[in-house]
């Protein structure tokens, strides 16, 4: 488990607080944006720094304002009852005309709507979020999906096959397989599917370039470290940026040389790395 007070990580911390760059993934934001015009279900799978995150919310805030404001996005649910208050929150938080109708004749105020969630079963909570979805003109994303439970794969059927709220979501690879136990039940093809693979060689280096600048590690003698990068990040984004992330740490450092290895190793065992290293196996890069 990451431990966040680790100095070695918190270059990690500075990273989080930047606004993320998007590199290589024109093609895959224009077909992710087209679905979400036409009002169509996707699956965004890939491994872990692949950047499914990243590109999903520079989708969301290039949208036109009106249908930008009108996308939920979850960025972790624990279990069934999690997933439904955090989307039904997020509706009272746009001041959805149907459930405010709902909250008042139920004589639910503002000083109760808090108390009244929490303590809300989930056959409650779900047709609360069905009459007020139903109704509106919403996309729903998911993202950071735990192995799924019949119980939420079929709130997540229902939402966008009967509900009319199409839904989007994010899956690591080896979660992804989950989904498999799943396939037939969703009804789900190959079109509904957006893969993101590795970044094409210009596009790292690209990128690379981009967070070496972003890092300030432009000082230091990369003449190595460009070279090793992209061979050990697979050219998986994540990595690229993660480890230039690391790298600026002066513990990384020795003199004007950057410590790859270490750079990797502690990436590696930050979590990301092993995820991303699973994933990759067998893939043709």
């Amino acid at each position: 488990m990451q431990n966040k007070s680790d100095p070695h990580l918190q270059s990690g911390a500075r990273f989080a607080t930047m606004p993320p760059v998007v590199v290589g993934r024109e093609n895959e934001a224009r077909r992710l944006t087209e679905a979400i015009l036409k009002g169509e279900t996707r699956i965004i799978f890939g491994p872990s720094g692949i950047g499914k995150t990243v590109l999903v919310q520079k989708v969301i805030r290039e949208l036109s304002p009106a249908l930008s404001k009108r996308c939920l996005y979850v960025a972790a649910f624990k279990d069934l009852q999690d997933l439904l208050r955090q989307l039904i929150f997020m509706l009272y938080d746009l001041k959805d005309s149907n459930l405010r109708q709902q909250l008042h004749s139920g004589g639910i105020t503002v000083l109760s709507f808090a108390s009244w969630l929490k303590s809300l079963p989930s056959p409650n909570l779900r047709g609360t979020l069905y009459r007020t979805v139903e109704q509106g003109d919403y996309r729903i994303f998911i993202d950071h999906i735990p192995p799924l439970t019949h119980p939420v794969a079929k709130i997540i059927k229902e939402l966008f096959w009967m509900r009319n709220a199409p839904v989007y979501l994010l899956f690591h690879d080896e979660v992804f397989q989950n989904l498999y136990r799943f396939h037939h039940f969703f009804h789900l093809g190959d079109r509904e599917r957006l893969t993101l693979q590795p970044l094409p060689s210009e596009a790292a280096s690209e990128l690379l370039e981009l967070s070496i600048e972003r890092f300030g590690l432009s000082h230091l003698d990369l003449s190595a470290f460009r070279e090793e990068v992209l061979e050990l990040s697979k050219q998986v984004p994540g990595a690229i940026v993660k480890m230039c992330a690391l790298a600026a740490d002066p513990r990384y450092q020795y003199g004007s040389q950057v410590k790859v290895r270490s750079v990797y190793i502690d990436y590696l065992m930050s979590g990301h790395g092993i995820h991303m290293q699973d994933s990759l196996k067998g893939r043709a890069l």
